[in-house]
């Protein structure tokens, strides 16, 4: 198909570029899952490179600051036994360096960068930080390695086995595979994907947020304010049903969900014009504020600003302004706070997250394609990585969960790579469904997706032509959930 651009092409002037590493696997991305993709692959004795963005690893558990949820409750509600493998060792050692157990995001996501980065070196996995992957090197129709461009220019990276762990799917998209750019909306995903996130107007539905953290909070003047017994008066309340009914008809991510004695002064700085608490910051996408919460003893809180509509992950122009506009609202949301809610009068931003956390995006046409119906029945496969119960607990799915095969990490046509996190073959429209993003089986999919690139480099095979029940066998000594007796036995695990 002929190219076409209204500014017309430039040709790149073909050149040798240096190798710079030739390793056994090379991880693209060092956040929720291929970080554990990295350790794997490294504590199995095969020469691992990780790169990634940042200068820190750890991604939506890192440098994004976790943003909503907990790299606790999730993963008990998603895994049937919890975290088990490297991330359950990860999460063991970042509670015995936190303060206390209460959940900090700011103190938990410094905390895993730093264990992150430790983890790395004790498995023997290289690090090349502050750098972009870029094109991929492809020979005789298998992944060979990858172009890094960073400081010290563009350098090739040569590899047995690429993981693509850049949860938009950037390196398989330049490798040329069958890639999934969105999904329509389809009402009979309910109750998988909520109703909301299937507006037709919306051709493509993602979500997002960014964390940010505020300071000097009186918190006693706070506290007596957010726990004030208040009767809304009517007109207040059916000016929040307003705004929320907007929000059920798919205009917005979030209804107003704060305490009752907040809603008179949103109310206010609304008419007066001084600050909206949602809006729209593009033709179908929309921002907005989450409750902020109490505050520590220290007079510090964390909160969130929500987006959702048609943001395409891939689209780096539309991300460039989504990002400033977000930005942009956490800066409009403090200056609220602060001259309209007692105890912020002296408050000021501390910190804005260096990047968003999402939730949707592209994602590739795998060997398999896990749907919201496979979920919602409960699907078994014979390649099971992992049993997920997230939806059997949060919506009507089936009780004992449904499977993650290894297939939906195999990309269609191309040998030599491995796909993990949010860019593996799930069916998603933004946020849902839950299940198959959690955090809980994204982490536990990166750790599989190591230990199947080490197996395929040992046993000198392509990842598609891996021996599975080798890798299940492996999984499950490490305590992966992928059945009960009845079903290992099915499995020919026992």
């Amino acid at each position: 198909m002929t190219q076409t651009n209204p500014l017309g092409f430039v040709t790149e002037p073909q050149k040798d570029v240096p190798v710079a590493y030739d390793v056994d696997v090379v991880v693209v991305g060092a956040g929720l899952s291929g970080l554990f993709s990295a350790l794997a692959a490294g504590r199995l004795g095969v020469k691992t490179l990780l790169i990634d963005r940042f200068g820190v690893v750890g991604g939506n558990l890192g440098p994004a600051m976790i943003v909503g949820g907990s790299v606790y409750d999730e993963s008990t509600i998603t895994l049937p036994n919890g975290l088990v493998g490297i991330p359950k060792e990860l999460v063991t050692r970042m509670d015995q360096l936190k303060r206390n157990l209460k959940p900090n995001y700011a103190e938990e996501s410094n905390i895993i960068s730093y264990l992150g980065a430790q983890m790395a070196e004790e498995a023997g996995v290289e690090l090349l930080l502050s750098v972009w992957a870029a094109d991929p090197i492809i020979e005789e129709n298998r992944m060979a390695g990858l172009f890094v461009e960073g400081k010290s220019g563009r350098v090739a990276v040569k590899a047995k086995v690429v993981i693509d762990g850049s949860a938009d799917a950037d390196i398989s998209r330049r490798a040329g595979v069958p890639v999934i750019m969105s999904v329509p909306a389809d009402p009979s995903y309910d109750p998988i994907i909520k109703p909301q996130y299937m507006h037709e107007e919306y051709k493509v539905w993602n979500d997002t947020g960014i964390f940010y953290a505020v300071a000097n909070i009186d918190a006693k003047a706070f506290g007596e304010f957010r726990n004030k017994k208040t009767t809304l008066s009517d007109a207040d309340r059916a000016w929040m049903d307003e705004r929320n009914q907007f929000v059920h008809e798919g205009m917005a991510y979030r209804g107003l969900r704060f305490p009752d004695p907040f809603v008179p002064l949103f109310r206010k700085a609304w008419e007066r014009g001084d600050y909206y608490y949602q809006k729209s910051v593009e033709h179908n996408v929309h921002v907005s504020v989450q409750d902020i919460g109490e505050p520590t003893a220290s007079g510090i809180v964390g909160s969130r600003i929500n987006m959702g509509g048609e943001i395409r992950r891939e689209d780096m122009v539309q991300n460039s302004r989504l990002e400033s506009s977000i930005r942009a609202h956490v800066v409009e949301t403090v200056q609220f706070f602060r001259n309209y809610i007692p105890g912020f009068e002296d408050a000021y931003l501390i910190l804005i997250a260096p990047y968003l956390g999402s939730r949707g995006g592209p994602f590739i046409d795998g060997e398999v394609v896990l749907t919201p119906e496979d979920i919602r029945i409960g699907r078994r496969f014979d390649d099971t990585l992992l049993r997920n119960t997230h939806d059997a607990n949060y919506r009507r799915a089936e009780a004992s969960g449904f499977d993650t095969p290894y297939r939906t990490l195999l990309p269609k046509g191309l040998d030599g790579l491995l796909v993990t996190g949010r860019a593996s073959s799930y069916v998603r429209r933004g946020h849902d469904p839950g299940s198959a993003r959690a955090r809980g089986a994204l982490m536990l999919l990166g750790e599989a997706a190591g230990v199947a690139a080490a197996m395929s480099v040992k046993e000198g095979v392509q990842p598609r032509d891996l021996n599975v029940k080798q890798l299940q066998k492996e999984l499950l000594q490490r305590g992966f959930p992928l059945g009960d007796e009845a079903r290992l036995v099915e499995l020919g695990l026992r």
